[in-house]
């Protein structure tokens, strides 16, 4: 701030000094003012009182450009922090695709194991299942966005692959048309930890026999994704780490769905409902 009053004041004593010695001045009083600066010379040019009495000129000359580029450095610091937001979101999705919970990968291959030594069948089926899900984890979903039925295919295969594991002790079902999604996209992975937190959570109780309904659907360029599932008391001593996975997943719909979704959580004793309601673009 200090630096405009001194060039200003300098500026004012060399326009001065070369308005006396080089021009011709008729005004009187102009003339009389500027000499009176000049032979004040420097002292009284840097002094106290000069410079409060340029004090409200020179600030209507520097404040505009001050405010702005004050108000430039507002807006590069809220988008250099939405940026790393961005960035931060990105690294958790790619965590959440590499790490495809270990867990669900070596239950999935010793299922497969189980039925391929009775030759069941239904083993094919479980690997062809598994490698969809890996080449969408690994090659398709590493974009912003995504076509929504490949999104819808993932899911499909990663409850197909669960149905098994859990077999009759549990009623599973996801009712989802995917030939409706054609030409729809989507951010990848964005219901995956909803599905994920449904079989944790329904498999880790005394429920006898749990039960884990799901369903998408689009109309009118929005998608209603819903899933719920049976919830009980938890095993004396036994705890579940969770919420990161969907604290996550509301970060990334506040960023990249701005007011262009409702998510809906219901939790009570008998069940756990996530309801998103999302505009497409």
């Amino acid at each position: 701030m200090l630096i405009p009053f001194l060039f200003w004041s300098i500026i004012n004593y060399l326009c001065s000094l070369y308005a006396v010695v080089f021009l011709d001045i008729t005004d009187s009083a102009l003339k009389s003012f500027l000499v009176r600066v000049v032979n004040a010379g420097w002292v009284d040019t840097f002094s106290p009182n000069h410079l409060f009495k340029i004090f409200l000129p020179v600030l209507m000359t520097v404040a505009p450009p001050m405010s702005l580029k004050l108000i430039l450095d507002i807006i590069r610091a809220s988008t250099r922090t939405l940026r790393l937001e961005r960035d931060n979101l990105n690294l958790e999705v790619d965590f959440l695709r590499s790490q495809l919970n270990p867990h669900f990968l070596f239950n999935t291959l010793n299922n497969i194991y189980s039925l391929s030594i009775r030759n069941d069948s239904l083993a094919s089926d479980l690997i062809m299942h598994l490698s969809e899900m890996m080449r969408y984890t690994l090659y398709d979903s590493n974009t912003e966005m995504v076509p929504l039925h490949l999104e819808a295919e993932f899911l499909k295969n990663y409850i197909e692959l669960e149905s098994v594991r859990y077999g009759k002790n549990a009623s599973i079902r996801f009712d989802c048309d995917t030939e409706k999604m054609d030409g729809y996209q989507i951010a990848p992975l964005l219901m995956f930890p909803f599905v994920e937190n449904a079989f944790k959570y329904s498999h880790s109780t005394t429920t006898d026999k749990c039960w884990i309904y799901a369903s998408m659907d689009v109309s009118d360029n929005k998608l209603k994704f819903e899933i719920s599932n049976s919830k009980g008391e938890l095993p004396e001593g036994k705890k579940i780490a969770g919420g990161i996975g969907l604290s996550n997943t509301r970060k990334r719909l506040i960023l990249l769905y701005p007011d262009q979704h409702i998510l809906f959580i219901e939790n009570n004793p008998e069940y756990y409902k996530v309801v998103l309601t999302l505009t497409l673009n």
